[in-house]
């Protein structure tokens, strides 16, 4: 447990000296690095997971997803993903024989699928109530 307490401790005082200052740091050999905004902020939310005692995973993230990782992110087929791709929905790049999507493109078409779906949603709410049908 003093070990946890340690942790927390040097992860707090990190997260000052982060915030606080330029992103260089100088190694042992004195050599000095700057670090990308990205690895920055991630540094950030990692130290801040240590510091309030929860445990941090770094996990990467992929640019490109095959259309079975696409499928599952989108919760439909791999066929309908295929569909997608093959009626210009989705962009995406073979590699060989295999279809390669953008991550964030397969993002981008799942945050506009919730937006449609909540106004289809909306839609039928209203045309219920205009039918009278919550009477």
């Amino acid at each position: 447990m003093v070990k946890r307490f340690e942790d927390r401790d040097l992860a707090s005082d990190a997260l000052v000296a982060l915030r606080r200052g330029p992103r260089r740091f100088t190694l042992p050999n004195g050599a000095t690095v700057q670090l990308p905004k990205a690895a920055v902020d991630g540094l950030i939310e990692m130290l801040e997971a240590v510091a309030e005692g929860d445990a941090a995973t770094v996990v990467r993230t992929p640019r490109e997803v095959s259309t079975q990782q696409a499928a599952t992110v989108l919760r439909v087929s791999r066929p309908t993903v295929v569909k997608l791709i093959d009626d210009g929905v989705l962009p995406s790049r073979k590699v060989g024989s295999h279809r390669r999507i953008k991550l964030a493109d397969v993002l981008a078409y799942r945050d506009d699928m919730v937006v449609r779906r909540r106004a289809a949603l909306d839609q039928m709410s209203r045309d219920a109530e205009a039918l009278g049908l919550y009477d």
